[in-house]
């Protein structure tokens, strides 16, 4: 898989970026600026904003939608959290925010001061 040969608008980019954050595809689009970071761990300091968006009363959601529900109660919270992340996740990125690690029922989002939101 080469990057580097990826525009910033192809497809093969929109598609990558929905997996990992775009800060990693723009290391990967650019390794000759970053060549020593990508063999091996690095760090990256920046000024910026980070956020950590968690659900409030998951637990207890998730045990309401089982007892009302059985079985189909996890089924139903993982659709509404998929809908509610899934929502936040395209406000996060539409300004200009990088979604960096899920953990359950949160995750953490950065903003670079220098994008463009």
């Amino acid at each position: 898989f080469d990057a580097s040969r990826m525009s910033s608008s192809s497809l093969e980019t929109r598609a990558l970026e929905r997996l990992v954050p775009r800060c990693l595809v723009r290391r990967l689009q650019h390794p000759s600026r970053h060549a020593a970071s990508l063999r091996s761990p690095s760090v990256e300091v920046y000024e910026g904003a980070l956020a950590f968006i968690d659900i409030s009363g998951f637990s207890r959601l998730s045990e309401l939608l089982s007892e009302r529900h059985g079985a189909q109660g996890a089924e139903l919270l993982q659709t509404y959290i998929n809908r509610y992340f899934r929502s936040l996740i395209e406000i996060v990125v539409a300004h200009g925010g990088d979604i960096l690690k899920f953990a359950g029922d949160a995750f953490i989002a950065s903003w670079r001061a220098d994008s463009a939101a």
